[in-house]
């Protein structure tokens, strides 16, 4: 495809026939005009010839893939985001045609237009949570950016698993958590007293204070309180199979649903995942 012109800056420019956009954002409104743009060029990409006729090409570089599976006759793009929805597939096909797609991005901006459609309800939710971050931009538009950033530099040799979550991740990072964390690395703001009554302690936490640390800040993120309590019990007992024992199914169920309760919070923590 040729280069397009969508990736939006930090602050969208307002066209005189753009319609008034609702405030649900508060006073900027830039990430509701983007959110109507990136809406309006999906409805007319997911059935565009053009667009089409490039997914179906991707069969040939991915024979005997799943992505050939859903590209080879398809005459939507909407059926390609649908199956990079997380099923309960052991096989996790849906993570393959993610990965493809995201492989194909380097060179083929059709490709990482689909990752982020799939992306996007979940891009948003984290924006939300990052309303106060600036007083002049956004979060859309920071999000949206930095998701496209991380889809075109994804490490496809390296992380090959939970794909969705990493990119979310990764752009949430870049968007948000890395110049909060700058900032808080910066900024120790203590009352006097404090340094006459607790000495300063240069140890670092052990891995338990940590481990308390992750999942506090977890449950204030809305992770779940049965997938925190899952992630306690297991450090408590030591063992899956113990766990599984207890709860009268198998070990590969309780492992399934130890993986899905650190993806919680991986997403939720904005935590990239390892390589």
């Amino acid at each position: 495809m040729t280069a397009t012109t969508w990736i939006p800056p930090h602050v969208p420019s307002r066209r005189r026939d753009d319609p008034p956009a609702p405030t649900h954002l508060g006073r900027r409104t830039d990430g509701t005009r983007l959110l109507t743009r990136l809406d309006t060029e999906w409805a007319h990409l997911r059935t565009s010839r053009r667009a089409l006729r490039t997914a179906r090409s991707w069969a040939a570089s991915y024979p005997d893939h799943p992505l050939a599976t859903v590209v080879a006759d398809i005459s939507d793009l909407d059926d390609l985001r649908r199956a990079t929805q997380r099923t309960d597939n052991p096989e996790r096909p849906d993570d393959a045609i993610l990965l493809a797609l995201v492989e194909l991005a380097r060179a083929d901006e059709l490709a990482g237009r689909c990752v982020l459609q799939h992306l996007m309800p979940a891009l948003i939710g984290h924006a939300m949570r990052y309303r106060s971050f600036s007083e002049t931009t956004d979060p859309v538009g920071h999000v949206v950016t930095a998701a496209w950033l991380a889809i075109r530099s994804y490490d496809v040799d390296r992380r090959r698993h939970h794909v969705a979550s990493s990119l979310i991740s990764d752009a949430v990072f870049q968007a948000f958590r890395r110049h909060l964390r700058r900032r808080s690395m910066s900024e120790q703001i203590r009352s006097p007293v404090t340094f006459l009554e607790t000495p300063h302690i240069d140890e670092p936490a052990t891995p338990l204070d940590e481990f308390v640390t992750v999942l506090r800040e977890a449950r204030q993120a809305g992770v779940p309180s049965c997938d925190l309590d899952l992630l306690r019990h297991l450090v408590r007992v030591g063992s899956p199979r113990v766990v599984a024992e207890q709860r009268n199914v198998t070990p590969r169920t309780i492992r399934n649903r130890r993986d899905r309760a650190i993806d919680h919070v991986r997403t939720a923590l904005a935590v990239p995942a390892a390589a």
